[in-house]
C-alpha cells in the first residue's frame, strides 16, 4: 500500500534520511517552486526512544523504528532556493573495501556545487539531507528552503521492515544498481 507521511517543519525530524541514497535529483540552473526527489530507503523514527509528542498514523508502529527498504519520493512545494555539494567518490576501493572520495590533481576533494540564491531575509524552513547521491556517486549534503511549503515522503508499506533487521542485513536491504541492459 502506497502511504504518504507529511514530514513538514519538525516532523522532518522524525525521518532520518542517513542510510539513503538520492537517486534522481536533477541539479537544474533554475530550481523549480515543486521539488520531486526519489530515495532508496529512510528510517521512520517512531520508537519511544525519540519521545515525539504526536505520534504517527496508527498505520504505523510507533514502538520500533522502521527502515523503508525500497524506492520513495520526496515532494517539497515552495521551495525558495538553496544548494547542494556532491563529494565525487573515486572508482577504487580503499583500505577494508572503503569507497573512497575522488581527488584533484592538487590533492584536494572533489566536490561539484550549486548554490540557488535567494532572500534570507525572513524566517523559512531549513531541509537538509546528508547522504549518498546516485549522480554524480558521492556523498552529498542538499540543503533546500521552503517558504512554509509542505513536505511528504511518499512509499511503499511493503517495504518496511525493522532497523534491526537492516542493521543485521544491511547489503541485502541496500540499493542495488539495476544491471546494465
Amino acid at each position: 500500500m502506497r502511504y504518504i507521511l507529511d514530514i513538514t517543519k519538525n516532523n522532518f525530524e522524525r525521518i532520518d534520511f542517513t542510510e539513503a541514497k538520492i537517486l534522481d535529483f536533477h541539479c537544474q540552473c533554475k530550481l523549480p517552486s515543486n521539488v520531486e526527489f526519489k530515495t532508496w530507503g529512510a528510517t521512520i523514527l517512531s520508537s519511544p526512544t525519540w519521545n515525539h509528542v504526536e505520534k504517527f498514523d496508527s498505520y504505523l508502529t510507533n514502538n520500533d523504528d522502521m527502515y523503508i527498504a525500497g524506492e520513495g519520493i520526496v515532494k517539497i512545494d515552495k521551495v525558495i532556493g538553496g544548494n547542494v555539494e556532491v563529494y565525487a567518490y573515486d572508482n577504487i576501493r580503499g583500505s577494508n573495501n572503503r569507497t573512497i572520495v575522488a581527488k584533484n590533481c592538487d590533492g584536494s576533494e572533489l566536490v561539484f556545487r550549486r548554490e540557488w540564491q535567494f532572500d534570507k531575509g525572513y524566517k523559512l524552513d531549513e531541509y537538509l539531507w546528508e547522504c549518498v547521491m546516485s549522480w554524480p556517486d558521492g556523498f552529498c549534503n542538499l540543503k533546500l528552503y521552503s517558504d512554509n511549503g509542505n513536505v511528504t515522503y511518499e512509499f511503499d508499506t511493503k517495504n518496511m521492515i525493522s532497523v534491526e533487521e537492516y542493521i543485521n542485513n544491511p547489503l541485502v536491504y541496500s540499493y542495488h544498481e539495476c544491471p546494465s541492459v
